[in-house]
């Protein structure tokens, strides 16, 4: 992946959702369900592509330090995870748009973003801090070699061995050899400093990403809480389903039984309203 296709990833992935997230930030603290969907679609979009560049990176990794080792491949290296890096930061301020959504049905696909993005950059955080290891390796190794390079020896014995010809000769070719010998230190000094401040320009990446990962982990946590709490709605909503059916069946069977002794009374009463009847016709008679 060249810078040109890092570039045209930012305009179409971090751009496009913090665009939706501005302009409903300088309007309202809520954000819209048709915005909540737009605003997801980039955030699953970005999780994807950093998912892509992890992948990408770590063939790149597993290339130091072996023959195919190379400035070049340093260098793209550096561009595609400084990218990522913005790539993370800017999926990050998404996601916490899309926190302002509160809408109840929206819940289990805002999770899930959360979800994926933080698996995401648990990858990318360790290929970073593997990166680190071992550009700083690099550095002390370079650093080590430089202490260690040799200058050529000075020739003390042209003077009585050739003519003066022979020496300027040597003398000449000697401050030649060392002019070539300081350009090149001077190019390896260069590029080594450059390695150091992509290892501090690194460093500092790792301990933001290393933010993001803490609040993300507090977000997973307030998610928990809420689940549980769910749960033991559901749980307390069960038992009381539970101890209403209980009252229900009680109270029907209080209800058959005061049935019960209204047919009893009802039937005893009209037995004696019978022998009454029945006394009185006979006294008649």
């Amino acid at each position: 992946m060249d810078l040109q296709h890092m570039e045209n990833g930012i305009g179409s992935g971090g751009g496009g959702g913090s665009g939706i997230g501005g302009g409903n930030n300088s309007n309202s603290q809520t954000l819209s369900e048709i915005d909540f969907q737009r605003l997801a679609q980039t955030i699953a979009t970005s999780i994807q592509k950093i998912q892509q560049n992890v992948v990408t990176m770590q063939r790149m990794v597993n290339q130091c330090n072996t023959p195919q080792d190379s400035p070049d491949l340093k260098k793209q290296l550096h561009q595609l995870m400084m990218y990522t890096n913005q790539l993370v930061t800017d999926t990050n301020i998404q996601l916490n748009e899309v926190e302002k959504c509160k809408e109840r049905h929206l819940k289990i696909q805002r999770d899930r973003l959360v979800d994926e993005f933080t698996a995401a950059l648990t990858k990318f955080q360790t290929l970073q801090r593997k990166t680190l290891d071992i550009g700083k390796n690099q550095v002390r190794q370079a650093r080590a070699n430089q202490y260690n390079i040799s200058k050529p020896p000075g020739n003390t014995n042209n003077a009585s061995n050739g003519s003066n010809n022979s020496f300027f000769d040597d003398n000449l070719f000697g401050r030649k050899s060392q002019q070539q010998t300081q350009m090149q230190e001077d190019i390896d000094l260069q590029a080594l400093e450059e390695q150091e401040r992509a290892i501090r320009e690194l460093e500092e990446n790792i301990v933001g990403v290393n933010e993001i990962y803490k609040k993300l982990g507090s977000m997973v946590y307030e998610q928990g809480l809420i689940i549980d709490s769910i749960e033991s709605s559901v749980e307390h909503t069960s038992v009381y389903v539970s101890q209403g059916s209980e009252n229900l069946r009680m109270a029907s069977s209080y209800k058959n039984k005061l049935r019960k002794k209204k047919l009893i009374l009802l039937g005893i009463l009209a037995v004696i309203v019978l022998i009454i009847v029945l006394i009185l016709i006979m006294k008649f008679k």
